[in-house]
């Protein structure tokens, strides 16, 4: 009797901690992005240098954990795709950089569906620097958190300072 008291407490433990997650791309289909110029080639760039472990996702003793310089990886390849796809490429203009920096991703529960929201700096290489803030809903969590880091995206690349930045 006492070994299956110790098993249970064992398994009830274990179920407690904190897993990893490994943010991964979240494919926006076609079209999502409107068409636009791109007056030289762009360079979108990681300028979260932080490896720290963040807290992504807890709830009811269970949590996620990822950390900011991953997150923010895939969010600049995903904006490079994103914007080769949508992007009118004229090679001739000056270069361009984008440097992008997560600061927050963050799921919660809600009545069986997630919420998330994403924060994250932009620096353009002209010198403006702003904020956003995009949030997301899934009723996946993986979905959740991965479909966050792509509305970022696609939010930057719908942002009307980004565009005008590219277009020039």
């Amino acid at each position: 009797m006492r070994q299956i008291l110790v098993l249970a407490l064992a398994a009830f433990l274990a179920g407690c901690g904190t897993m990893q997650f490994t943010p991964m791309e979240y494919t926006l289909r076609d079209g999502l992005i409107a068409a636009m110029p791109v007056n030289g080639p762009t360079t979108i760039v990681n300028a979260q240098p932080s490896t720290d472990a963040v807290i992504v996702y807890s709830y009811g003793g269970s949590r996620l954990a990822s950390n900011l310089n991953a997150i923010t990886a895939v969010m600049v390849a995903q904006a490079d795709r994103e914007l080769n796809k949508a992007g009118t490429i004229n090679p001739a203009g000056a270069p361009k950089t984008i440097s992008l920096r997560v600061t927050s991703l963050l799921s919660r529960y809600g009545f069986y569906s997630w919420s998330s929201d994403i924060e994250f700096d932009v620096v353009l290489g002209n010198g403006e620097t702003f904020s956003m803030s995009v949030p997301h809903a899934s009723g996946v969590l993986a979905q959740d958190l991965n479909g966050c880091i792509a509305e970022g995206v696609m939010k930057l690349l719908q942002d009307e300072r980004v565009r005008a930045y590219l277009a020039s």
